[in-house]
């Protein structure tokens, strides 16, 4: 009897925005396997101009970009219909930063550099909370 053809796994679609090349290149290495999309951004303009031509999933944002803050990015998908999770990525992140981000309606933050187990389990975290809450119409 045949085996059954597997459904392929969705594929999750992240956005990096960072000034950082570092940081781009980090992600794309702990997320190196079939499944995850990583688009980059530089800045504010250059994310609304991606989220414009994509959709995504997950949004990994530098605390301070060139031009705007994860604030700003934050109030930029807030209209959207089921928004990306926000993940704020930054120093080393303190109770104040990871309070006032889940306060705001993010998803949680990460330290720099980004170390595979903890970018994993947030990106995890993040993906299963986005797909256990209701959809928007």
């Amino acid at each position: 009897m045949p085996e059954k053809a597997r459904k392929p796994a969705p594929l999750q679609k992240i956005l990096c925005i960072s000034a950082s090349l570092e940081d781009h290149d980090a992600l794309r290495r702990i997320l190196a396997e079939p499944g995850w999309r990583i688009i980059s951004a530089n800045s504010c303009q250059q994310a609304i101009q991606c989220l414009c031509r994509d959709r995504v999933e997950v949004i990994l944002c530098d605390a301070n970009l060139p031009d705007a803050t994860w604030r700003d990015i934050l109030s930029q998908i807030a209209d959207l219909t089921n928004p990306p999770a926000l993940i704020v990525a930054g120093g080393e992140p303190d109770v104040d930063l990871r309070a006032q981000v889940r306060a705001l309606g993010g998803c949680d933050v990460l330290a720099k550099p980004l170390s595979q187990e903890q970018a994993r389990s947030v990106l995890y975290a993040a993906l299963n909370s986005r797909a256990a809450a209701p959809a928007i119409a």
